[in-house]
């Protein structure tokens, strides 16, 4: 990412058009005088991602995001710092500091990322094992968050203590949702899911054997059936996404909320801790200490269901990244070291 000059291409109210270059490899964008002539840095990874899936919808709204910036700098007496290397693909995300001397995160969301789960869900956690909303304005896309410490996430940490630290804040997390919730529903996400796998396979020209993608369907299917009293999920639980915090030693950012099991999230925690395993010998076996681990942190946890959810959203992931990409290699390599027979003997031990 690097800046673009102007030279001169101004809209009107001063703004800078955007320039796109070599499939948006880099943007810069000028905002309203009276910014010092501050240069809006926005991620080429936001612009391919807005570009590619919205069209001139998203290419519009990269274009207008100077002005919705400078709007709610006004609105909410805010003084722009920097553009902080984090979030790229679906937010901008910007150090700012309020009236009263305060540093805080203004994030402009993507327009398809549903801002206003996001801000419902911040809500109702109240700042227990999540970051604090401290304004709002969905219809925008804008939050202002309170500032974690954006270079130093969960990541940072060995498998133990990461694994000791997400146990605690998804404790926090799972709360009821309440009962007049507007949060998507765990079970029609599944209902998507089983009614998508089949269709896709067969229009990809079946990449994969045909056993692997028996194996998620089955493993949907048992999703289907509700299983304990539904909470409030994070909805992308991962180490990436838990902060260092000096309030409250580890908080959760960027949820995509919902409503289910918590299984659900103990699987993207657990295909995050994943990542550098899978291909490697003896995978197995670690992960599957790794999901032992987590049942005794969290023991109400059922190790089928977490098994299940973490084969369903592979097959998932693996369909749309062949579709997109035609690259599904960890994905599958993942899904298939789940259905080895060590995983039904694990899950019989755990019972």
């Amino acid at each position: 990412m690097f800046l673009l000059p102007c030279s001169g291409l101004t809209g009107r109210h001063g703004v800078c058009i955007v320039a796109h270059v070599l499939s948006y490899a880099s943007i810069a964008i000028r905002c309203k005088p009276g910014h010092s002539g501050w240069m809006l840095q926005v991620p080429e990874t936001l612009a391919e991602r807005a570009s590619r899936d919205l069209g001139a919808e998203g290419r519009g709204w990269i274009g207008r995001l100077p002005e919705t910036i400078a709007a709610a700098e006004r609105h909410w007496s805010l003084t722009r710092q920097s553009v902080l290397p984090v979030g790229k693909e679906l937010s901008l995300l910007l150090s700012v500091t309020t009236a009263t001397g305060d540093c805080a995160v203004l994030k402009a969301s993507y327009p398809d990322a549903r801002p206003g789960h996001e801000a419902a869900a911040l809500s109702r956690w109240a700042g227990n094992g999540a970051a604090i909303l401290l304004r709002a304005d969905p219809g925008r896309g804008l939050l202002l968050l309170e500032q974690l410490a954006a270079r130093t996430s969960l990541r940072a940490e060995d498998d133990a203590a990461a694994l000791s630290v997400a146990a605690r804040v998804l404790r926090q997390l799972w709360v009821p949702a309440g009962r007049e919730h507007s949060f998507p529903e765990q079970a029609d996400r599944v209902s998507r899911w089983l009614a998508l796998m089949p269709g896709r396979y067969r229009q990809l020209g079946s990449p994969f054997e045909r056993e692997l993608l028996d194996a998620a369907v089955t493993a949907a299917g048992n999703l289907t059936v509700a299983s304990g009293l539904p909470v409030l999920l994070h909805g992308d639980f991962h180490r990436g996404n838990v902060l260092a915090s000096t309030r409250a030693g580890w908080l959760a950012i960027d949820p995509c909320p919902l409503v289910g099991e918590p299984e659900f999230d103990v699987a993207d925690l657990m295909a995050d801790l994943a990542d550098e395993q899978v291909g490697q010998p003896g995978a197995g076996s670690r992960l599957a200490a790794v999901m032992s681990d987590l049942c005794r942190a969290l023991p109400r946890l059922n190790s089928q269901r977490i098994h299940d959810w973490m084969l369903s959203k592979r097959m998932i992931l693996a369909l749309d990244n062949l579709a997109a990409t035609g690259d599904a290699e960890w994905d599958l390599t993942f899904a298939r070291l789940l259905t080895d027979r060590l995983w039904a003997r694990m899950i019989r031990r755990s019972e």
